[in-house]
């Protein structure tokens, strides 16, 4: 809904613009772009106003304009999903959501800006899904294999990678002081070191899991004190 309302204040404003324009110069060609512009402005209203997603204890479903599908949870492979802000001359708008879910058949969706309470929608989503993807991300594990959560790998003799856009910094279990998870950021405090290493949460797959297996492994690490850690 704030999405929604943001795009019709944000469209209207140059529609009347160009109507007023195309009301002075009584000229073809800026009626021809009113027309164009108003069109592209409703097109855009439609599709938010349309869009629609419903949860159900096998799936999720959803419809839009010329667009419907849908997603059983047992298919589903990476849920990314995040928030940002908007800010307009320094006057905040408010925060908004993407969420993007990807099946193990290659089929992609993202709702989002697209759908209200997408907020909610990401929770519950995570909820559905949390224990059938952290039962195939802990087995990996388990297995010495490494577990990719989009910009974050974890291993159980490698420790935690960062991918960033640089390079790939790699964070050994025992060096992991604390950790942090929102709908904006996922954070990783080290021990000695006054800056944590950051990732924007839209850029991680399954944050949901990768928090709760860093639960059941950091839990280990943390008892066996500092110098030890996983893999050693």
């Amino acid at each position: 809904m704030k999405v929604t309302v943001i795009l019709s204040v944000v469209g209207l404003l140059p529609c009347l613009l160009i109507f007023a324009v195309a009301i002075e110069v009584k000229d073809l060609t800026a009626w021809t772009i009113f027309y164009l512009v108003a069109a592209l402005y409703g097109g855009v209203v439609l599709r938010q106003l349309s869009s629609r997603a419903w949860l159900h204890e096998t799936g999720i479903t959803w419809r839009g304009i010329g667009r419907q599908g849908e997603m059983r949870w047992r298919d589903l492979e990476r849920m990314y999903f995040g928030s940002y802000e908007i800010h307009a001359h320094y006057i905040p708008l408010g925060t908004f959501h993407r969420l993007k879910l990807v099946s193990t058949l290659g089929q992609k969706v993202s709702l989002g800006e697209r759908i209200g309470g997408a907020d909610s929608l990401g929770r519950e989503i995570a909820k559905f899904t949390l224990k059938p993807l952290l039962e195939k991300a802990l087995q990996s594990f388990e297995n010495g294999q490494e577990v990719e959560f989009g910009k974050i790998i974890v291993s159980r003799n490698k420790g935690v990678t960062v991918r960033t856009w640089y390079d790939d910094k790699r964070i050994a279990w025992q060096e992991i002081e604390s950790y942090a998870c929102n709908d904006a950021y996922f954070k990783i405090h080290l021990f000695k070191k006054h800056f944590a290493v950051s990732i924007s949460s839209e850029k991680i797959a399954n944050a949901h899991v990768l928090h709760a297996l860093l639960d059941g492994v950091m839990r280990q690490v943390w008892q066996r004190g500092p110098s030890s850690g996983e893999g050693r």
